[in-house]
C-alpha cells in the first residue's frame, strides 16, 4: 500500500546552504538561508516491502533502517532519572543485541510533539518536516571527537556508526510518521552539505534536492513498543557511504482529529572492534 505525500526538498544544489535549528516551544520551526520546494513523494507502508528480510551489515535492513521490537521500562521520556537509571542501559543492550557491535555511546535523547501547545507545556521540538539527514562524512567524526574527546582518536580509525532508535510516545501514530528514503535508491549528488546552527552549536547536517529515482517508506500505525533504528553515519568510506534521509510527512489519510505525535529519538555511537 503506498499513498503520496509532500516532503520538503532544497529547490537545486547549491553550495553551503544554512540550516537554522529549531528552538524548543510553540513556536518551533527550522529556517534555511536557500530557496526550498515542497514535492509531492510516492511513500510505501515498509511493513509489506517485498524485500522485507533484506538483511545488510551488522544485523540491520539493507535499505538503512528497520522495524524492530523493543519494549522499555521507562514511561516518562521527560523524566531525565529515568532515561540515565533505566533507558540509556536498554538502548546499550538493545544495540548491541541487533548489531552485533562491541561498544555503544549514547549521546543524545530528543522529544519531540506535533502539537503547538503540548510543545509548549512540555518545552520540546517539532517533528523535523525536512528532507535530511543528520549528519555529513565531516560532521560524523567532529561529533565523536565531541563526544569520546581523548578516545576519538583510536575510534576513528576503526568502523562505526552513528545511529537514531526512533519510538512513538502515542499508540498508534495517526499522523506525521517518519519517512525514510532507502539509502540504496540515493545518488549522492541528492545530497548537500550544510551548516547547521544553533545557539549553542555549530555543525553541519546534509540537506537533499529530489530525485525521481529516489525509494520512500513509512512504516503505518506505529505502536510505543516499536521502534525505528536507522544510520545517520557510517564511517565507511571515510564517511562517504550514504544514509537514509529522512522527514517527518503529513498523511492525507489522518482524521481530523488524529492524536498529535510524540516520539522520543536516541542517538548513540555503534563500533565494531
Amino acid at each position: 500500500m503506498s499513498l503520496l505525500a509532500q516532503a520538503e526538498f532544497l529547490a537545486e544544489r547549491v553550495e553551503r546552504p544554512i540550516y537554522y535549528a529549531s528552538s524548543a516551544g510553540r513556536n518551533a520551526t527550522h529556517e534555511i538561508d536557500q530557496p526550498m520546494t515542497r514535492i509531492e513523494i510516492e511513500v510505501d507502508d515498509a511493513r509489506r516491502r517485498a524485500d522485507a528480510g533484506s538483511v545488510g551489515e551488522f544485523g540491520m535492513h539493507a535499505s538503512g533502517f528497520d522495524l524492530l521490537e523493543f519494549p522499555t521500562r521507562v514511561h516518562d521520556f521527560l523524566d531525565t532519572e529515568a532515561i540515565d537509571a533505566l533507558y540509556e542501559a536498554e538502548v546499550e543492550a538493545f544495540l548491541k543485541s541487533v548489531t552485533g557491535c562491541s561498544r555503544v555511546h549514547i549521546f543524545d535523547h530528543t522529544v519531540r510533539a506535533s502539537d503547538p501547545e503540548l510543545r509548549e507545556r512540555m518545552r520540546v521540538r517539532e517533528p523535523a518536516a525536512l528532507v535530511h539527514n543528520d549528519y555529513t562524512a565531516k560532521s560524523g567524526f567532529v561529533c565523536l571527537k565531541e563526544n569520546l574527546g581523548a578516545d576519538a582518536e583510536r575510534l576513528a580509525r576503526i568502523r562505526f556508526q552513528i545511529v537514531n532508535v526512533w519510538r512513538p510516545l502515542v499508540d498508534p501514530v495517526e499522523d506525521y510518521p517518519l519517512a525514510l528514503c532507502d539509502a540504496r535508491s540515493i545518488d549522492r549528488l541528492d545530497l548537500i552539505d550544510a551548516e547547521r546552527r544553533a545557539p549553542n552549536h555549530i555543525g553541519e547536517i546534509q540537506l537533499a534536492v529530489h530525485n525521481t529515482g529516489q525509494r520512500w517508506f513509512y512504516f503505518s500505525a506505529m505502536r510505543p513498543p516499536e521502534v525505528l533504528l536507522f544510520k545517520t553515519f557510517d564511517s565507511l568510506d571515510g564517511g562517504g557511504h550514504p544514509c537514509s534521509i529522512h522527514s517527518a510527512i503529513h498523511l492525507p489519510q489522518a482524521p481530523a482529529d488524529a492524536t498529535p505525535r510524540q516520539s522520543v529519538e536516541s542517538r548513540a555511537f555503534v563500533f565494531y572492534e
